[in-house]
């Protein structure tokens, strides 16, 4: 038989309608009548029991169920978001391996859960090489004073403390939207909050992966003078938001309060005086802002002092996203397509960004045509840029699964 893999879209308001409704579909593109491992997304307007209950009813009881929350989801025919979009790709394998993992109590100890998602996997036997594919909790809480998040970058260092670097891994950090709203994951039959779940592919599977970049430096290179965990206080020895304010130049509109989701920095891996290279950029995007010290919180708390970032301006070329597509798909040969992942960071949304098109209908047109496609929204994108494993801001992460 070997592995066969679909995509089931449903926009159902009833909750386990939904899900039954996105599970069939999901079944029938792959000619299968029940699933090994089911990949499950849905933004937060469902209940999430009564959905995760109708998927089960359809995929049969030994299929292994992970995912959370997304903004909406894309397809090879659907892309929408903030309505009732759930999206799941299922597969069913006699020869595909899936393996998948679980750990809790994320706020505060992201290390630690790393530590020991790392120390599970690592105990495991595969057969071939291991495709790490990491879905996370983004939100700690939200309240009155704002939304806090759980960190990629500790998460990251935890797992590869333990386990060694990861030479193909992907990952997600799950929301379902602007309102950083306490999100859900699926794991199996149970719903969480605050975990970190890892699925390993193995058994001849291959999980390849492109970054789709979409920021131009806009500025020459500032340093960070003082940070501490997510906050960077200082840049050239100025207050954070005044540096950003004369980066961004006196004939701006743009206010310390279009900052979060709107200034981004990047931080360059590779050679600071060479032509530019967006493969060797990480780019960094602001949350908020502590208004009293005047200070930009970002999302992941990488950026230390003596860093040097520059400010990057937002510009996604869809010719671009395209061809980057095309590219990937080159990788993979005679290889046979098994379903692709799209990660696309919810701030590049069309109703967020302000294109007048939406960048993801280029994975669509490239990707669709050739496999199944499942797409979500995330709050952070994990990928390699070089040999890092690093967590990433304004990007698209695109896994192609194939054997």
């Amino acid at each position: 038989m070997g592995s066969q893999a679909g995509v089931g879209f449903s926009k159902k308001a009833d909750s386990r309608e939904n899900g039954i409704e996105a599970a069939q579909l999901a079944l029938k593109e792959a000619g299968a009548t029940s699933a090994d491992l089911v990949i499950l997304f849905t933004t937060g307007k469902h209940d999430p029991a009564k959905l995760r209950d109708g998927v089960r009813s359809v995929v049969g009881a030994n299929a292994k169920i992970v995912g959370g929350y997304s903004m909406g989801i894309i397809t090879r025919s659907h892309l929408s978001y903030d309505g009732f979009e759930t999206g799941l790709a299922v597969v069913k394998s006699d020869t595909a391996k899936f393996d998948t993992f679980i750990e809790k109590g994320l706020v505060g100890n992201e290390s630690k859960v790393g530590v020991a998602l790392g120390n599970q996997i690592r105990n495991r036997d595969y057969v071939g090489e291991r495709n790490v594919l990491v879905m996370y909790d983004s939100v700690k809480s939200k309240t009155e004073k704002g939304t806090s998040l759980n960190l990629a970058t500790p998460l990251i260092e935890g797992i590869e403390s333990s386990l060694g670097t990861m030479s193909r891994v992907a990952g997600v950090g799950m929301t379902d939207g602007m309102q950083w709203n306490p999100t859900h994951q699926f794991f199996d039959d149970q719903l969480e909050r605050h975990t970190a779940i890892a699925t390993v592919f193995h058994g001849g599977v291959r999980m390849d992966t492109t970054i789709m970049h979409g920021c131009v430096p806009a500025s020459d290179y500032h340093e960070i003078t003082k940070a501490e965990h997510n906050v960077i206080y200082e840049i050239d020895g100025k207050p954070a938001v005044d540096a950003v304010a004369e980066m961004l130049g006196p004939g701006s509109d743009r206010t310390w309060e279009d900052y979060p989701l709107f200034v981004t920095l990047g931080l360059n891996n590779g050679d600071k005086f060479g032509d530019f290279k967006e493969t060797d950029y990480a780019n960094r995007l602001v949350m908020a802002i502590d208004k009293e010290k005047r200070a930009l919180v970002m999302f992941e708390p990488d950026l230390k002092a003596g860093h040097e970032v520059q400010l990057m301006r937002r510009s996604i070329d869809f010719s671009y996203i395209g061809k980057r597509a095309e590219d990937l798909l080159a990788k993979i040969g005679d290889r046979k397509p098994l379903f692709a992942l799209y990660i696309d960071c919810l701030a590049r949304a069309s109703a967020y960004c302000g294109t007048e098109g939406e960048e993801a209908a280029e994975v669509q047109r490239v990707i669709g045509s050739k496999m199944p496609l499942l797409g979500i929204y995330s709050g952070v994108e994990i990928a390699k840029v070089g040999k890092l494993t690093q967590a990433l801001d304004w990007t698209g992460v695109l896994c192609v699964f194939t054997e």
